[in-house]
């Protein structure tokens, strides 16, 4: 009886790396296809956080492949988490079938078990603030930026955008790599502001000093409604154009004529919805 307990836990252990490669392998792949779904039905709707995302420079028409590509890293991510998790767990059972009782064998390496936890802190920390990076979209693969780090500037084009780092590679061809929690703040030349037209009397607009409403446009960034909404001190004044009647928000009284209005056109960090466009036109006119 016992030789075949024996050999029963022989077999299993022979069997529990293949399985737990299988398995891993299973979960990313379920991982990846419902990110990339998500993705997909985000891209058919007007206002998703994945469609929430600035232009680059050069980008030629490239946006919905970049989106994909951030989603792909994100499943990446966290398929690595589900990989780990899986093998603990794989761990875990063969030092059973052992007969090893895994919560003493861990605790038994005190020194050991104190030295992984400090080291998985910062882990965890680079790979949640990882995360936050994709979800933000504060960079991406090709962005030219500078990051601060530890007080210092490096500026350089991002080349790889891993599950726990960052790397750069400078002008002059260094390779330079950080974790991303490390990254104090980060200045993104590619990324270009997205643009909203917004419909004004004529009348009224002359009446408005451009620099005075470019500062209290700059002042209404994070104002109540606009969370999250950062304006750039640039607006430029159009004769209503039907080319851009996608980014124009209409006048409330429907007067879309070309003498009665004129389109001002304001930058930020992402989409106006129709009722921040209301409030930014208040804003615009001293209201």
């Amino acid at each position: 009886m016992l030789s075949r307990l024996l050999a029963a836990s022989e077999m299993l252990l022979l069997l529990l790396l293949p399985a737990a490669i299988l398995v891993s392998w299973a979960a990313r792949r379920t991982i990846r296809v419902l990110t990339r779904r998500a993705v997909r039905r985000a891209q058919a709707m007007k206002a998703t956080s994945w469609r929430v995302r600035l232009d680059r420079l050069a980008d030629d028409g490239e946006g919905d492949v970049r989106r994909r590509q951030r989603a792909d890293s994100v499943a990446r991510m966290f398929g690595h988490v589900v990989t780990i998790f899986v093998f603990v767990v794989t761990g875990m059972i063969a030092l059973n079938l052992l007969g090893v009782d895994a919560a003493f064998a861990i605790s038994s390496a005190g020194f050991i078990g104190f030295a992984i936890a400090i080291s998985a802190q910062d882990v965890v920390k680079d790979f949640l603030a990882g995360i936050r990076v994709l979800l933000e979209d504060r960079y991406a693969v090709g962005d030219e930026v500078t990051m601060v780090v530890g007080g210092n500037e490096v500026s350089g084009i991002v080349d790889l955008i891993g599950a726990a780092s960052v790397r750069l590679r400078t002008v002059d061809g260094t390779t330079w790599h950080a974790g991303h929690h490390a990254i104090e703040s980060v200045s993104n030349r590619s990324q270009l502001p997205t643009v909203t037209g917004i419909s004004m009397p004529a009348q009224e607009w002359s009446d408005t000093d451009p620099a005075e409403a470019a500062d209290r446009l700059a002042g209404a960034s994070n104002d109540v409604g606009l969370t999250g909404v950062v304006f750039v001190r640039d607006i430029e004044t159009h004769e209503p154009d039907p080319e851009l009647a996608d980014l124009v928000s209409a006048h409330p009284s429907g007067q879309n004529e070309s003498g009665d209005t004129v389109t001002v056109a304001v930058k930020a960090n992402r989409p106006l919805s129709p009722p921040q466009a209301e409030m930014v036109r208040d804003r615009l006119l001293g209201n």
